[in-house]
């Protein structure tokens, strides 16, 4: 009730000096319709509840006034007659003295006791703030009399509303998971029996459905007969850490298997490079060209964590070293497309050895010769999308089939159909090579 009043009346304030005037009148209306039943005596009985409720409410100096009007109005109503201010006899001089003395102490207790109560006031918002802020709570379970008592920091830690706090053992219980109910009971009875300090994660069901993982600390309070009276603990809202450590299991296993694939595909990279190089100086050459293409596609992907990257970024990733994207000589158009890793790392392979062909033998290696590559996403009687790619070739030197299929070839069959289960078809037009890719990318 007192934090209340302090939060409304500002100490020492325009308010606060009113409600003292209003404390000191009706002080004297009631003594004066007292005066009947306790006669003239104790003048200022009902002046010292005055004084100290307008110290409490307003601070010092409404409590200074409160006691200075209680003395006029004590001396004009009770200490002459007819209600003036006449001469003052010894006795009254001596009441006024008194009632000044005990008044001032009052109002220096009491101004004690607001003061007192707002920095309680600050420290209690201080503590809300930071434990709100740290996702953390803290509760009180009365043992004998089995009730539960929650700070509004915990209805949030916990997602419900105040209505739904639980007042009992029985009512927190049922917001555990079934899964992990046995576990906590099982803490909460070691710590009554031990009286250790207890710590212990648990999964809490939200209303909504909602998982939440709860870590809690807390420890039994003893009266003086040696009995658990109370237990006081803290939950904190690890979730979020939760979720990062389950991320963090998925990333390494993910790594793993990255580095196993990295690994093996390098290794078949170098094996196929060294048959088809004539001489080491163009084994060194090749390989070290498609080491670089695997690298440009892994920081694309590192960027993302691995989780997905754009057709785009790849095909500019690849392109980069030939002069990049720059819609003229290189042009590139197609809606936004996101490939997984798998898919991103097989077609960005198959592009690097269609670009190296097209340097070496195509239309990038005459000077008016240009490339363009364009891109949809078709959807299937299934549902299931399929991304078609179209790389054209134009203004280089003539075309002819291939006798034999070099590795480029065999490495661009092996990306997109065996890999990634598409199909590449192409046509060594006289005008250019075109190249049609398909890919299955599933389900929106």
């Amino acid at each position: 009730m007192l934090t209340r009043y302090t939060k409304l009346v500002p100490a020492n304030s325009p308010l606060a000096m009113g409600i003292a005037a209003g404390c000191v009148v009706v002080a004297g209306l009631v003594r004066v319709v007292l005066t009947p039943v306790i006669g003239s005596t104790t003048p200022f009985i009902t002046m010292f509840p005055a004084v100290l409720l307008a110290a409490v409410i307003g601070g010092f100096w409404p409590g200074l006034l409160a006691t200075g009007l209680s003395i006029l109005a004590t001396w004009y109503f009770f200490f002459t007659p007819n209600w003036g201010f006449g001469a003052l006899s010894a006795s009254d001089v001596t009441s006024i003295v008194l009632f000044m003395v005990g008044a001032l102490l009052m109002a220096l207790v009491a101004t004690s006791m607001r003061r007192a109560v707002e920095r309680l006031e600050e420290a209690q918002e201080k503590l809300l703030a930071a434990l709100d802020a740290s996702s953390t709570g803290t509760w009180r379970w009365d043992i004998q009399r089995n009730i539960v008592e929650w700070d509004p920091a915990m209805v949030n830690v916990f997602g419900l509303g105040v209505q739904k706090m639980p007042r009992n053992v029985e009512e927190f219980s049922a917001l555990i998971h079934p899964d992990d109910r046995d576990c906590a009971r099982s803490v909460i009875e070691d710590a009554l029996r031990t009286g250790r300090t207890v710590e212990y994660e648990f999964r809490a069901l939200l209303p909504g459905g909602e998982e939440r993982w709860i870590y809690d600390r807390s420890r039994i309070i003893y009266d003086a007969e040696k009995r658990p009276h109370y237990m006081i603990g803290a939950c904190l809202d690890i979730t979020g850490r939760k979720r990062s450590e389950e991320r963090q299991a998925l990333l390494i296993h993910e790594l793993n298997h990255r580095v196993k694939n990295t690994l093996a595909t390098v290794q078949s990279l170098a094996i196929q490079t060294i048959r088809s190089s004539p001489n080491p100086e163009a084994f060194q050459s090749n390989f070290m060209a498609r080491l670089m293409a695997l690298s440009a596609t892994h920081d694309l992907l590192t960027q993302t964590y691995w989780e997905s990257t754009s057709l785009h970024d790849v095909l500019e990733a690849e392109l980069r070293p030939h002069g990049g994207i720059d819609q003229q000589r290189i042009r590139a158009r197609g809606e936004s497309v996101r490939l997984k890793p798998q898919q991103a790392l097989s077609l960005g392979m198959a592009c690097h050895e269609l670009a190296t062909n097209a340097i070496k033998y195509g239309a990038l290696s005459a000077s008016l010769g240009h490339l363009s590559i364009d891109w949809t996403v078709d959807t299937l009687g299934n549902g299931s999308r399929e991304l078609l790619i179209h790389w054209r070739e134009q203004g280089g030197p003539p075309v002819a089939k291939p006798k034999r299929r070099g590795f480029g070839t065999r490495l661009i069959d092996r990306s997109i159909a065996h890999e990634l289960g598409g199909a590449v078809e192409m046509n060594y037009a006289s005008a250019g090579l075109e190249c049609l890719i398909r890919i299955p990318l599933g389900d929106p």
